[in-house]
């Protein structure tokens, strides 16, 4: 079978169209047009490269005038003029003083401020810097303490007098509430010598420690209404550095502290110590060997117990003393009769409890040696009897303190009585014995520093 050949369709082939390329300037002579003229022939990025070279040229510029006038400042100008151009080229910056523990020995614990006080007035009569201070624990009491001290071997010698005086229970006290503060180099070049200072605090005070070479022979001391202390030791093998300290921060009773050396008038050199106070905190200078203590303390308004309180003194031009209107209550010399009666029969009454104790005090020691039961109880109960004879005397305001302090004894003996005590007895009742010595005798004078 004949297959016919495929017809196929015919191809139209697509129009073409010619593309000639021509410039601007053929165009326009094309179009017959007269030629553009090219205001600004540079592109944008010309423009921006030129800004950025017209700045770094005038920032150079800048610089080079700011050195050149620098450099004639340097080199026209007198030093003093320079050195108080720039602050940090003038003193050096003030070190920090020197900070450490400190060391006390408590000799009483009373339940009456009156009798820590009389206590610790007591230990100042023999030379011994007694304060008092209120325990921070639960169970709040008042203890008399001596110190504080920059060394263990100060206390520890303060510690073997209270002893001898009666007060053998007492103990070491160590406050590092300045330990951890900030610290810095305070030694003074002396050639072959050396003087510190040092920062040490304790309950409710500070103290300015200065460490000598040797022992001073006069020790002055002179407040400046502008709440400056001077302290002037003396003598001094030779000159000293001035040396000027800061204190660490949290410091209140103290702002500033200083050094320098000066010529006595009739030869020789001396150091004085310039403190600055705030006006409120009160001193007191005491040595210790070769160390020369400046005592810090906040003020305390303590009522004088062992006196009694002035009346009021009476209006004048009252009209009549007897009565009516003009009269302001009991006269001057009635109070003070009533006062010195008063006083009298407490003496009367507070007698026959003296006697007492001085009989029974000897057994104190023995029972607590001995542990007898019976013979604490014994003791316990005559204790027990005098206890509740102070507690119902009337008592004049000039016996108050010397009072509260027999009533603390006679409590701390019947402490130590009690058959399940813990502790050590005899120290105990020696503690108890001391007490009773310093509440029956004459109210001692503390002896200024």
């Amino acid at each position: 079978m004949l297959i016919p050949p495929r017809v196929h369709d015919p191809v139209v082939a697509p129009q073409q169209y010619a593309v000639v390329l021509v410039s601007e300037e053929q165009l326009n002579e094309l179009m017959h047009r007269p030629p553009m003229r090219h205001v600004n022939r540079s592109s944008a990025l010309d423009v921006q490269m030129r800004r950025q070279t017209l700045k770094r040229r005038t920032a150079a510029a800048a610089v080079f005038l700011l050195v050149l006038a620098g450099a004639l400042v340097w080199f026209l100008a007198p030093q003093p003029a320079m050195a108080s151009m720039f602050p940090w080229s003038g003193s050096p910056k003030v070190s920090t003083v020197s900070t450490g523990a400190s060391f006390s020995v408590t000799f009483a614990s009373l339940d009456s401020g009156d009798g820590a006080g009389l206590a610790a007035a007591h230990v100042r009569g023999f030379g011994l810097p007694a304060f008092t201070r209120r325990s921070p624990g639960k169970r709040q009491v008042y203890q008399a303490m001596v110190g504080p001290y920059a060394s263990l071997d100060e206390a520890e010698r303060a510690q073997s007098r209270l002893g001898r005086m009666g007060y053998r229970g007492a103990r070491l006290f160590v406050d590092e509430s300045l330990r951890g503060a900030s610290q810095a180099d305070v030694s003074v070049d002396l050639g072959q010598q050396n003087v510190a200072v040092l920062l040490v605090g304790a309950p409710d005070r500070l103290s300015f420690v200065l460490e000598l070479p040797s022992e001073p022979r006069q020790v002055t001391t002179r407040r400046s209404p502008e709440s400056t202390l001077d302290v002037d030791v003396s003598p001094m093998p030779s000159a000293i550095r001035p040396q000027q300290w800061s204190v660490p921060e949290g410091v209140h009773l103290l702002h500033m502290a200083a050094i320098e050396g000066l010529s006595a008038p009739g030869g020789g050199q001396f150091l004085r110590a310039r403190l600055t106070l705030p006006e409120f905190a009160k001193a007191n200078v005491r040595t210790e060997d070769r160390r020369v203590y400046v005592d810090l303390t906040w003020p305390v308004v303590e009522e004088d117990v062992r006196a009694p309180r002035r009346p009021a003194p009476e209006a004048p031009g009252g009209g009549d003393r007897g009565s009516g209107i003009g009269d302001r209550g009991p006269r001057i010399g009635d109070q003070g009769s009533a006062i010195g009666r008063q006083e009298e029969q407490y003496r009367e009454a507070i007698a026959p409890v003296h006697q007492r104790i001085t009989e029974v005090r000897p057994f104190l020691l023995s029972a607590a040696q001995s542990g007898t039961v019976e013979v604490l109880t014994a003791l316990d109960q005559t204790l027990a009897e005098l206890e509740s004879s102070l507690a119902a005397m009337r008592v004049p305001a000039s016996a108050a303190g010397q009072h509260q302090l027999l009533l603390s004894a006679t409590r701390a003996a019947r402490a130590g009585l009690e058959p399940g005590f813990s502790g050590d007895r005899v120290a105990h009742q020696q503690q108890a014995l001391a007490m009773f010595d310093g509440a029956m005798a004459p109210p001692a004078t503390p002896v200024p520093h």
